[in-house]
């Protein structure tokens, strides 16, 4: 019996690992990420897009830096590759954004793999603002 609780127990783990830091829903806000395309040769660019949703009967309004929601592309080892050096350079500076009932705010950026090796890579995006926080799971699109 102690063999089958250590079992479930080092799935459960094994499970949580993969699952993102923060939920992509919360406070009845979603964050989702699309990718134009989920194959490329080197050289060629993608444009990653996040966007946050409302989804409440009501407007919505937080406050964080400027650079909200924030993307992100991690190599075929797990190592965060845009922006360089693991995360973004933003001013300090707060903005009020107001959503109304089911507006979605959208953010996008072009990710050019010229100096990329082929290799399969991640991309997800973050979203904090107040006490919301919020991930996506990642995306893999495959560089060849």
């Amino acid at each position: 019996m102690r063999h089958r609780w250590f079992a479930l127990l080092a799935v459960g783990v094994l499970f949580a690992c993969h699952e993102p830091f923060a939920p992509s829903s919360d406070a009845g806000l979603t964050l989702s990420l699309t990718v134009a395309r989920t194959e490329l040769q080197r050289g060629e660019a993608d444009t990653i897009t996040m966007t946050l949703t409302n989804t409440n009967r009501h407007a919505v309004s937080l406050s964080g830096d400027v650079c909200q929601p924030r993307g992100y592309v991690t190599d075929p080892r797990g190592v965060t590759v845009i922006p360089p050096g693991g995360d973004w350079v933003c001013i300090m500076l707060l903005q009020r954004r107001v959503l109304a009932a089911g507006e979605r705010f959208s953010r996008a950026f072009v990710w050019s793999t010229d100096s990329f090796a082929p290799g399969v890579y991640s991309a997800h995006a973050t979203f904090t603002a107040q006490e919301v926080e919020l991930a996506t799971r990642p995306v893999s699109v495959r560089l060849r």
